[in-house]
């Protein structure tokens, strides 16, 4: 009965880990896609055109942090495992009930150290997310336009005309606004 009672509670305790590392993976993934979506999102807009480089460099941070924080989470997990293959043993050892107490404290504790953890690193990449994005709307030339500022083009859109001089009478001109845009001629 007493060996029962031991591979059951050391099962309870192997998934109980195994739960909380599927919970971490998930959340980490959450976060990840969505930051993900945003800056596709982002990418999107006419006005940011001329930073898919930046974009990428942004990205592969991204993917930086990505592999580091699974990197890190592949290493609590080994971790976790070794610590689990040591209380195995010295629950065999010892007092089965006494062990599998202390071990339910530390188990819980660690739940929470790793839960904080999370929390504060998402929280950090979110913050950092969140200036980035801040940076690119700072530089948007939409945001330009939306200020009352205009761009005007060559007939077919293929130059900016940022001098006078570079029209004469008859010209057709497209003037992009912060909302549509004006096909005119040049008097």
């Amino acid at each position: 009965a007493a060996a029962e009672l031991v591979i059951a509670a050391k099962e309870e305790v192997t998934s109980y880990i195994e739960h909380l590392h599927n919970r971490t993976q998930a959340a980490t993934r959450i976060a990840l896609q969505r930051a993900t979506r945003q800056l596709h999102s982002l990418d999107r807009r006419p006005g940011l055109t001329n930073w898919p480089t930046r974009l990428a460099s942004y990205l592969r941070h991204l993917a930086d942090m990505t592999h580091g924080l699974r990197h890190a989470g592949h290493g609590r997990l080994v971790n976790r495992r070794r610590w689990l293959h040591d209380l195995r043993h010295r629950l065999e050892a010892s007092d089965f009930r006494r062990t599998l107490s202390t071990s339910h404290i530390r188990l819980v504790a660690a739940d929470g150290r790793t839960n904080s953890a999370i929390k504060r690193i998402l929280q950090v990449r979110d913050a950092q997310f969140r200036v980035l994005a801040g940076r690119l709307d700072n530089l948007s030339p939409l945001g330009v336009l939306a200020r009352g500022y205009s761009i005007c083009w060559n007939a077919d859109r293929t130059a900016i005309i940022a001098d006078a001089e570079n029209t004469t009478a008859g010209d057709t001109v497209r003037v992009t606004l912060h909302r549509g845009e004006l096909s005119c001629e040049v008097k």
